[in-house]
């Protein structure tokens, strides 16, 4: 057994390293990977801790993080880095998939020794530490979190009545960056959305303040918005818009309220009405033209009188000239 030592928010931590049998090592329910995995599953909550450890590694086996570790574990013949073990808890603080793996491989008993895992341990940790070390590692250190693990983690712990300065504090953020995260996730469990793919919408709509705004002031805009969202299925080979489009066109048709209005009824897509309301009134103008005489016939003319057909003439006329004046003017723009 051998002793070292690490640094958490300035306090020097004792650890030991030893193996211990993975038949009492426990996963750590509150790391965001885990808890990514089990927070949309019917009543996990109302599972026995030995029920919820279980439905834990079968997710955490489905994960990609896991299925790509396995044959790098069974190829080194063990772990090339110990797992993170809290003494008076058994739980694992770090390195979930790496048990995961051991796990997995002494059920199927594959070649190896797999029932002793290689580990740290530390004796105890307050939560301030843990969150601490875990934001460390995942949130600014080389084994990264995505996005949604990060919000989780800021989640979990405010509703736990931890402060926003505090949470900013540990994890080294600032407090508007906290409470955006915790504003996405509580977006989208109001929403009853618990689609991982689907975060990157409900970020779009708290980081971009126009759009922000507009949902917070046009509550027909923000049902509409959450119920597509909701409906999304990322199934689907041609997903209806991305976060990107949300991002980059919703705004436009903000700006917009007649076409804003055509979107919200379902009288245009996101895509349509950004191409609508991205039109500059010139534009619209020339349009309008060309729609109200684009259906003119040679029938219709032949029914006019004489007077009628040169007056008709005189207008084309003048409107051949209006149409050579706007393309010298775009003529001469384009050219510089």
């Amino acid at each position: 057994m051998r002793e070292k030592d690490m640094k958490i928010l300035g306090e020097t931590i004792q650890l030991t390293n030893d193996y211990l049998e993975i038949s009492n090592l426990k996963f750590l329910k509150d790391n965001p990977r885990v808890y990514a995995c089990t927070h949309g599953e019917p009543n996990f909550d109302d599972l026995t801790d030995e029920e919820q450890q279980d439905k834990i590694f079968q997710k955490l086996l489905q994960e990609p993080s896991v299925k790509n570790l396995k044959p790098e574990v069974k190829r080194h013949d063990g772990l090339m880095e110990p797992i993170l073990v809290r003494h008076d808890t058994q739980e694992v603080i770090e390195g979930n998939s790496r048990l995961a793996v051991y796990r997995q491989l002494q059920q199927e008993k594959a070649e190896g020794e797999w029932g002793l895992i290689p580990c740290d341990i530390v004796s105890s940790l307050t939560d301030e530490q843990q969150a601490a070390f875990l934001n460390q590692i995942h949130v600014k250190g080389k084994t990264s979190w995505s996005a949604y693990e990060k919000a989780n983690f800021a989640f979990v712990r405010f509703h736990r009545e931890i402060s926003i300065k505090k949470i900013a504090e540990t994890f080294g953020e600032t407090e508007l960056e906290i409470k955006k995260r915790v504003e996405i996730i509580s977006k989208m469990q109001e929403n009853g959305d618990n689609d991982i793919s689907h975060f990157a919408y409900y970020d779009v709509l708290v980081r971009n303040r126009q759009i922000s705004v507009s949902i917070t002031d046009n509550i027909e805009l923000r049902d509409f918005l959450l119920k597509n969202i909701k409906e999304l299925s990322p199934d689907d080979s041609e997903v209806e818009f991305t976060s990107q489009d949300l991002r980059d066109k919703l705004p436009t048709i903000i700006s917009k309220p007649k076409v804003l209005k055509k979107y919200i009824n379902g009288t245009v897509t996101l895509d349509e009405g950004y191409q609508d309301a991205k039109i500059s009134g010139a534009h619209e103008r020339v349009k309008q033209a060309h729609q109200r005489l684009s259906d003119i016939t040679e029938k219709e003319l032949k029914q006019l009188d004489n007077n009628a057909l040169n007056s008709l003439e005189q207008d084309v006329r003048k409107l051949n000239r209006t149409v050579q004046r706007i393309n010298d003017m775009i003529g001469k723009i384009k050219d510089g």
